[in-house]
């Protein structure tokens, strides 16, 4: 018998499919894209660039930006009552 897969990207074949006129592209103005403390911002992730990819829980949520760590910005986006804090890299947040 086969094991079930319980990865973080299981189950996002539809989340993270690319268009077919986009498959095989980079966008470097998102990469190099920046933003200030106090931008509001959607999580958008970039499929392409697959380093420090948000887990699809957050996938379309907004958030604002609270400040820059190193290449990537910390974005706090509320889930409920919670707060939540994440690491991303500009490629897989776009300005609101």
């Amino acid at each position: 018998m086969v094991i079930k897969g319980k990865g973080s990207h299981r189950r996002s074949r539809r989340r993270l499919k690319r268009d077919q006129d986009k498959k095989g592209t980079i966008d470097i103005k998102r990469s190099l894209q920046g933003f200030q403390p106090g931008d509001k911002v959607i999580i958008a992730p970039d499929s392409s660039i697959q380093r420090n990819i948000p887990n699809r829980r957050f996938f379309g949520l907004p958030g604002v930006i609270i400040f820059k760590k190193g290449k990537a910005y910390t974005v706090e986006i509320s889930k409920g009552n919670a707060k939540k804090r994440l690491d991303l890299l500009p490629a897989h947040i776009k300005r609101l």
